[in-house]
């Protein structure tokens, strides 16, 4: 049966990734560099902490310098991006991480929130049951998000937050364009910050198969990415290399998505 998510149908459709194809002074800071080996766990830590701190206070500082989104009452930030940041820099080879469900999940929910909220003020006997639309705007917003493939943890409060908060509720559609700044501020940072030491993102779109990517099959190497001679069907770390199963095909999104888990396994 096939998959009831965006990507089953638009994966053969993605162009393959262009990072190869950049300078590498470019590439890096795109995701397009192996993370550094044998870093201590405590500059992981001050990475994490840096990361953590600038990006909230990059989105803090526009919004409190905005004039525009502050005649729209607008907070400093919206709160449910001190969870994605802890995604962003805590587990950033997550796919519940990547840029996507970082931008998309954020939207869509903040999208249902604002849609499920309008609709209930429009009555006051519905403005009486916003404790009912905040759920349901919350269920809905999850649904969409695996509907979609962009499931992000956080949006659930973007989905919320228009029901709970008056200054949010007169945000009124202005609520979106705000997500829209602060995702993309977090993932510039993140991929700023996470590059330094790690690798980010993992991937762009999708780690799914990307058309015109030529396929690694069993018994080559991408990087200290092995795939040898593994007949057992099982995943395998080997001396550092990561060995799959024979005959397994993989396209190069695929083999650095495991390279980025057998890193962080491995760190």
């Amino acid at each position: 049966m096939r998959p009831l998510h965006l990507d089953a149908y638009t994966d053969n459709y993605v162009p393959p990734s262009v990072l190869p194809k950049l300078p590498r002074f470019i590439s890096k800071w795109l995701g397009g560099a192996p993370a550094m080996k044998d870093v201590p766990e405590a500059l992981h830590y001050v990475d994490i902490l840096i990361g953590s701190f600038v990006s909230l206070l990059t989105i803090e500082g526009v919004f409190r310098h905005s004039t525009v989104f502050q005649e729209h009452h607008a907070p400093h930030i919206i709160a449910s991006y001190g969870a994605t940041a802890i995604l962003a820099f805590n587990v950033h080879v997550a796919p519940l991480a990547q840029p996507r469900n970082i931008f998309v999940g954020n939207f869509i929910s903040a999208l249902i929130g604002v849609c499920i909220m309008k609709l209930f003020s429009l009555s006051e006997t519905g403005r009486d049951h916003y404790w009912v639309g905040g759920p349901l705007a919350v269920g809905v917003a999850s649904v969409a998000m695996s509907a979609l493939n962009c499931v992000h943890p956080p949006s659930g409060a973007s989905a919320l937050l228009p029901f709970i908060d008056d200054q949010i509720r007169a945000m009124s559609w202005w609520y979106l364009p705000a997500h829209l700044v602060s995702s993309l501020l977090i993932i510039g940072v993140a991929c700023v910050t996470n590059n330094i030491l790690r690798s980010y993102p993992v991937y762009w779109w999708t780690a799914h198969h990307f058309r015109d990517e030529k396929p690694h099959k069993a018994g080559t190497k991408s990087s200290d990415l092995e795939i040898g001679d593994n007949k057992a069907g099982d995943l395998s770390i080997v001396e550092r290399d990561l060995v799959i199963p024979q005959g397994t095909v993989l396209t190069t999104a695929q083999m650095q998505f495991l390279e980025s888990i057998k890193d962080m396994i491995i760190d």
